[in-house]
């Protein structure tokens, strides 16, 4: 089969989401990750400049056979502003793997990006094999990458709940007039932390693209004496970004109504049937005033007990070393360990990092 590889297009989309849709991760449940119907909209949300390549059939020309994006948003890294590149979104369609094709793309990406940016990428804990292959590829070295820290996403199961909220603090919806007062407060309190993506509270009001999907209501405030305190917002992202489940093992999918009985009881993610989609919620925007765990409870449970009450679960990430990686773990959940990596087609640049908690935006992945 000859392949060839370009970088990707608007017109590209409905071969990519069929790519996209292919695709899925094995075991117990057969799970998709998709990009239903746009999966530029997903894109959008990842960063607002990108480097996306494809993988071309050539005697197949309508179909691809792989893709991969690098996308540029503006973080807050060692307390300022700056360019970071995140890689992901690599797919290589089941009959074209095993031929170095991913390998092919990144050589490709590698020819839009510099040695003296800075990219990041994330990895399930201990699946380095891809990165240390393109560390040693027979052309010498295509890229290094350093693991800087654990993520763990926690999805914590929804059940009835009266939100523990501490004396003296109020939690509420926010609305866009207290967007003046949301950014003040995002732009005191992101910078403490490595990662955190440079928001403009007004953009997303207007429409931007890299807040789609997000809602103003869906922000919660915590607030002391009328003063902002803490806020985390709930997002879903199934009108642009599904998790479907297109099969069960025979055993699972005879039990699955059991399961799901059991589930109802005690607190689970309910197994839709195949071809239906995992029900969650992403926590987004983190922001808790001198990383007070008893207000980020009071707002979890707080989202958990209203918006959360449509769904199955709600997922956030934190990463090992911030203060507030504790209290999802107060929860009835199921956790996923994976690792982030600085990436560098140049010299380590860890010494341009300091050492500040790293903050991982989930929905941004």
């Amino acid at each position: 089969m000859a392949t060839s590889i370009r970088l990707a297009t608007r017109e590209d989309n409905p071969a990519i989401v069929r790519l996209v849709n292919r695709i899925y991760q094995n075991g117990l449940i057969r799970l998709g990750f998709q990009r239903n119907p746009d999966f530029f909209i997903g894109q959008g949300v990842i960063g607002d400049e990108h480097v996306l390549t494809v993988i071309v059939d050539d005697e197949k020309p309508n179909e691809l056979a792989g893709l991969t994006n690098m996308a540029g948003r503006d973080l807050y890294i060692s307390g300022q502003r700056r360019r970071v590149w995140y890689s992901g979104d690599t797919r290589v369609d089941f009959p074209y793997r095993r031929r170095g094709l991913a390998e092919e793309m990144f050589k490709v990406q590698k020819q839009y990006r510099s040695t003296t940016e800075l990219l990041q990428g994330i990895v399930l804990k201990d699946n380095t094999a891809p990165l240390d292959a393109a560390r040693n590829t027979a052309e010498g070295v295509l890229f290094d990458y350093w693991i800087s820290h654990d993520i763990e996403t926690s999805f914590i199961f929804t059940r009835k709940i009266k939100p523990r909220i501490p004396a003296g603090v109020e939690l509420r919806r926010a609305t866009a007039a207290d967007v003046p007062a949301m950014q003040a407060f995002f732009d005191a309190e992101a910078p403490r932390r490595n990662g955190y993506p440079c928001y403009d509270f007004a953009a997303m009001l207007k429409g931007d693209p890299y807040y789609a999907g997000i809602k103003i209501d869906k922000y919660i405030l915590a607030l002391r004496g009328g003063k902002i305190i803490g806020i985390t917002g709930s997002w879903d992202q199934k009108g642009f970004k599904q998790t479907a489940v297109l099969g069960y093992k025979p055993a699972l999918a005879a039990l699955r109504p059991l399961v799901n009985l059991w589930f109802g009881l005690v607190g689970g993610m309910q197994l839709p049937p195949p071809g239906g989609m995992l029900n969650y919620l992403t926590l987004h925007t983190v922001l808790i005033a001198n990383d007070d765990q008893d207000v980020f409870r009071a707002l979890i449970d707080w989202i958990m007990a209203n918006d959360g009450q449509k769904v199955d679960a709600l997922s956030v990430a934190l990463t090992e070393g911030d203060p507030l990686i504790a209290v999802p773990r107060t929860y009835k959940r199921q956790k996923l360990i994976s690792c982030h990596f600085w990436l560098s087609y140049g010299d380590d640049p860890r010494p341009g990092i300091d050492n500040r908690p790293l903050y991982v935006e989930l929905g941004r992945l």
